[in-house]
């Protein structure tokens, strides 16, 4: 069973309403081919990127989150 290794992941901890961040995740998958990659807050996902779909990314409606 293998897993990802050197995975940092850069988020604020707190951001003022109407600022703009950038959520980062930095991995190290060791040549295998990515999977997926899903951003949430709380049980509600709002962002997936996955290479092997068309389109490689959807964004899910969330109150107070717009993804560009």
């Amino acid at each position: 069973v293998g897993g990802l290794r050197n995975v940092a992941v850069t988020v604020p901890i707190a951001v003022t309403p109407g600022d703009t961040v950038t959520l980062r995740c930095s991995y190290d998958l060791e040549g295998d081919p990515l999977y997926t990659v899903k951003w949430y807050k709380g049980r509600q996902e709002f962002f997936r990127y996955v290479p092997k779909e068309l389109p490689h990314t959807r964004v899910f409606p969330l109150p107070g989150i717009n993804v560009d």
